[in-house]
């Protein structure tokens, strides 16, 4: 079957990827694949060389997908990114790392000749065996065979068989010349970009498939090239070491096995090409060397080859003598100078013999014992055997320690047995020791921005034990407290999971070192505004929006479990119009547009003035009333919900009410269901005022630090049949709406089935007016019309009370929480006027001045007039006329003051216990004494609350109160006089 992919689909098969190209091509060529075995996927940046490798087991699709996921987001951001054709056992890039060949490739490069092209094309295609799969690469061909039966690769006898195939193919195809032929190697992925700026932005296609052709690896055996044996007038050489070549130096061969630090590559690598061709490799030998061990590195292919051809672009230098042979031709000389007839005979000096001894040290002691000998003849009596061995083990020990010296650091971390394992090369050998009897990998590492700056890092780890295999998250802080990371794993993994005593401090490097390169994601964990590039962004799950509208590729945010309903939608703009207006008519029509307001103030709360309240807005009903229904209506501007999926709950505790809050940042938080039973006073209290402050819990860390809080920071909606009495400063907080039964408004729920059919629209609506506000915040004039418009109508709401109440009693929070809310509302107004459509808007109603009588009834002070009013109309208080001669009271009846034409003069301590018998109190007596003067009905004395009188002679003190302070606002300017509180005795 011939094709050319173009289009995309959603879904896969085997592997998640979104093209079908892409997917065909990798099913086949992984086709029963061993699920253990490592998909490798290198992005390179073709201009900065910047390499980041990916990678996912064939067994996990969820590994598979992310680091594809991954792929494309870095291809779109002008990385190259290519795959390893050969599976990998390790997340290593090198020769030793690839464990399986599925089969056999060639890449033809054309440049820009579309002659050549087109020649290359129908070499391809007339080769036998033909081609399993053909591919575009925007700069030449990519051909595939599919082997019948995956081969193996058991050690380096494998390997260079693959290798040498390899080198055939490329040979008889005309290949890249360039292109290491290894089973390390890597290619083009399919449906990527071709990021070279000289490609323009071309796409790498399948051409041809054909996932039924397979062949025997045996099919292309003839195609294996050997290297080239060195001669002399037609005779074999042989070097001392074995493979045709001079010695390398303790340094070259440090690098081939161990590599090079960070910074210091390129210097190693010239370095050890240098040292191979003085050593007689030939460019291509230096190449097969040399560029795994590079790219294990991390490091780009082109600057690999770059730098080998310009070592060996240069003259060799004189190779270096084998140490054996430096050796025997010191003991020759000697033997040719020193060893004349025993009359003749002239013996070396000891500098001389120890210079030989010496260099006898690379000697094995088979063949130190023959030189040995052949010294001792030499020195005569002069020295005995054991003196010479002396001095060779010396040597020996002076030239292992010169050796281990000169050598890089050969410490490493590796799988032996199912354990991770220390191995370190010693004077005396290498050494191993076991960290611990299970393996741990890094699956990835995500990096979570919150809109203040800060960054959590969390890994996700894997732990193997026998069959046993876990997956945690860990925080990556703990990688730096070997003893934390520990805990975290055994408390979370079990005993099995421990680490062999002595060697917690390698846990950390073991499982870094054998994680190799992993995926890092980037994530958003809170929805709301942020800035990026310098432009105000509001990020949410699924879509992000800016001030151009819906952004192509939003940044990826993660919520809690508990928040998954959450996310706005790309809605158009008239279907979320009319899911508006079918919400506003499911309302109640008086609380219509604060209810509105309130939906919409999470978009713009952010950009009010740092004096600007954060108000919280709780529904009262009975049950019924469908105050719930309301609550999932207004949190469905931010979402998908029903009345059955509250985010929040007040049944939780309140630190869970107020973690999950955190996350949003700028969006609606319903908590559904107040009851005192599940929230206590004090609890309810220390939250609300954290709440309205923008404060979450302060607590200290184990090192007595004060811990980063985690405030709610989503705004507010609460639901419940009650709320909390006696508590000013909690009402004052909140705008209690108190909701009519749902019968009486919206009979046989005709309005709801009609917002049901549209409800998903409306997020769409916020999408919209989130866009509106994001151009103005860009604009830098949205902060100033806020607090313009703010102050103004705080200022309107003051003069309007006034004159509606005649008088103010703390009115500072409750008209800052109203004005808030109407300038929302007026951005609203101004939104929808814009986009012609301001009349689904409701007019504004507000119940400012009824929240202000219910507050100051809940304010102590007027709580104990309205109780001690009571209890004076009882008949259990009463108070006496006279202060000179009180009359007896009635029996059961306590006097609590005095009176004359003008004042009422109150005993505090005995109207203050009189009280808190029938109505507790959370103030005490000078707290309650403030407050009535605060109203205005306490006259206090020159330095006290209380004024000085005598009764029946006794210098008394007394609250001085107005006479008519058990008058009632209510009662058109009415008062209780003197001779009315007498009746009430």
């Amino acid at each position: 079957m011939s094709m050319t992919q173009n289009g995309t689909v959603n879904k896969t098969d085997t592997l998640d990827t979104p093209d079908l190209g892409r997917r065909e091509f990798l099913n086949a060529l992984y086709k029963g694949s061993p699920d253990n075995l490592y998909l490798e996927l290198r992005c390179i940046h073709p201009t900065t060389g910047e390499v980041r490798s990916l990678w996912g087991r064939m067994g996990k699709k969820a590994e598979l997908s992310a680091a594809l996921k991954q792929a494309e987001t870095l291809n779109h951001e002008g990385y190259g990114v290519y795959f390893a054709p050969c599976l990998r056992k390790l997340k290593q890039g090198k020769a030793e790392a690839a464990a399986l060949v599925t089969a056999l490739w060639v890449d033809v490069d054309c440049g820009n000749n579309t002659h050549q092209r087109d020649q290359n094309l129908t070499r391809l295609r007339d080769f036998d065996p033909v081609p399993s799969f053909i591919l575009d690469s925007g700069g030449g061909w990519h051909g595939y065979w599919l082997l019948d039966q995956p081969f193996h690769l058991q050690g380096d006898e494998d390997r260079q068989k693959i290798a040498g195939i390899l080198r055939g193919l490329f040979a008889a195809l005309g290949g890249d010349p360039e292109y290491v032929k290894t089973v390390a190697g890597i290619m083009r992925l399919p449906d990527s970009v071709n990021t070279k700026p000289e490609r323009g932005g071309v796409v790498v296609n399948v051409v041809e498939s054909h996932p039924e052709r397979r062949y025997p690896l045996n099919t292309f055996v003839w195609l294996e090239s050997q290297p080239a044996q060195p001669s002399f007038d037609s005779l074999k050489v042989v070097t001392l070491n074995g493979n045709g070549h001079h010695p390398l130096p303790p340094r070259t061969e440090s690098y081939l096995a161990s590599g090079a630090a960070n910074g210091s590559r390129n210097t190693e690598l010239f370095a050890a090409a240098c040292q191979l061709r003085d050593a007689g490799y030939s460019q291509t030998d230096a190449e097969r060397e040399l560029i795994p061990r590079h790219l294990a590195s991390g490091s780009s292919e082109r600057e690999a080859l770059a730098t080998i051809r310009s070592a060996f672009s240069r003259l060799a230098r004189e190779p270096i003598a084998a140490p054996r042979e430096q050796a025997r031709q010191q003991v020759e000389q000697l033997v040719s100078r020193f060893g004349q007839p025993e009359t003749e005979r002239e013996h070396p000096t000891m500098e001389q013999i120890s210079k030989a001894v010496t260099a006898c040290a690379h000697l094995n002691p088979v063949e130190w014992a023959a030189e040995r000998q052949r010294l001792k003849v030499l020195c005569g009596d002069g020295l005995k055997i054991a003196d010479l061995d002396r001095l060779y083990r010396e040597a020996k020990r002076e030239l292992d320690r010169a050796i281990f010296a000169a050598a890089s650091a050969t410490e490493q971390y590796l799988i032996a047995d199912g354990c991770m394992v220390f191995e370190k090369q010693t004077e005396r050998g290498t050494s191993r020791q076991t960290v611990a009897g299970w393996v741990g990998w890094i699956l990835e590492r995500t990096s979570r921005m919150d809109d203040d700056g800060q960054v959590e890092h969390l890994t996700v780890l894997e732990l193997t034990c026998g069959e046993e295999t876990l997956t945690l998250h860990v925080p990556s802080e703990l990688f730096g407290d070997p003893n934390a990371l520990q805990r975290f794993i055994a408390g979370h993994a079990g005993e099995n999971f421990t680490v062999r005593a002595g060697m917690i401090r390698h846990l950390a490097p073991a499982i870094l070192a054998l994680s190799g390169t992993y995926p890092r994601r980037k994530t958003y964990r809170f929805m709301g505004w942020t800035e990026i590039n310098g432009k105000w962004v509001y990020v949410s799950p699924e879509m992000s929006v800016h001030a151009d509208g819906q952004i192509i590729e939003p940044p990826e945010v993660e919520l809690e479990t508990r928040l998954r309903d959450y996310r706005l939608c790309g809605a158009g703009w008239q279907e979320s119009l009319e899911a508006f207006k079918a919400a506003i008519a499911t309302l109640p029509n008086h609380l219509a547009s604060s209810l509105i307001a309130f939906a919409m103030l999470p978009v713009v709360q952010r950009f009010f003035p740092a004096a600007a309240t954060r108000p919280a807005m709780h529904l009262v009903g009975t049950s019924g009333s469908g105050k719930s229904e309301i609550a999932s209506l207004l949190t469905s501007f931010y979402g998908k919900f029903t009345r059955d999926t509250p985010p929040g709950q007040w049944g939780d505790t309140i630190n869970t009410v107020e973690a999950l809050g955190y996350a949003l940042a700028d969006t609606l938080y319903w908590v559904d269901d107040y009851k005192t039973i599940y929230a206590d006073e004090r609890t309810f209290t220390r939250f609300l005022q954290s709440y309205s402050r923008g404060m979450g819990r302060g607590r200290l860390t184990r090192e007595t630090k004060l811990r980063h809080e985690r405030p709610c920071r989503g705004l507010l909606l609460s639901t419940g049949e009650t709320t909390l009495e006696g508590e000013v400063s909690i009402l004052s907080r909140m705008l209690v709406l108190e909701i009519p039964p749902w019968e009486k408004r919206d009979p046989g729920g005709a309005a709801l089935a009609k917002l049901e059919a549209v409800r998903d629209q409306l997020p769409g609506f916020t999408a919209k007016f989130i866009q509106w506000i994001a151009a103005q915040a860009d604009e830098g004039t949205l902060a100033k019309e806020l607090a313009s418009r703010f102050e103004s109508n705080v200022k309107g709401y003051r003069d309007s009370l006034t004159s509606k109440l005649g008088r103010q009693a703390n009115t500072g929070r409750m008209v800052q929480n109203w004005a808030v809310l109407v300038t929302t509302y007026q951005m609203l107004r101004r939104f929808t006027a814009e986009l012609d459509c301001d009349e689904v808007l409701p007019s504004w109603q507000d119940s400012i001045v009824e929240t202000i009588k219910a507050v100051q009834q809940e304010r102590a002070g007027q709580v104990f007039i309205d109780t001690l009013g009571q209890l004076l109309a009882s008949g259990e208080l009463m108070l006496a006329r006279d202060m000179r001669e009180p009359e007896e009271p009635r029996p059961g009846t306590t006097i609590v003051g005095y009176l004359d034409e003008r004042y009422v003069y109150l005993l505090p301590d005995v109207a203050h216990r009189a009280v808190l018998r029938v109505q507790p109190l959370k103030f005490n007596t000078p707290a309650i004494g403030a407050q009535l003067k605060e109203d205005g009905w306490l006259i206090p004395g020159t330095n006290n609350l209380t004024v000085q009188r005598r009764i029946r002679g006794i210098p008394t003190r007394l609250w001085q109160l107005k006479a008519d302070f058990l008058g009632c606002d209510d009662c058109d300017g009415s008062s209780v006089t003197a001779s009315q509180c007498e009746s009430l005795q």
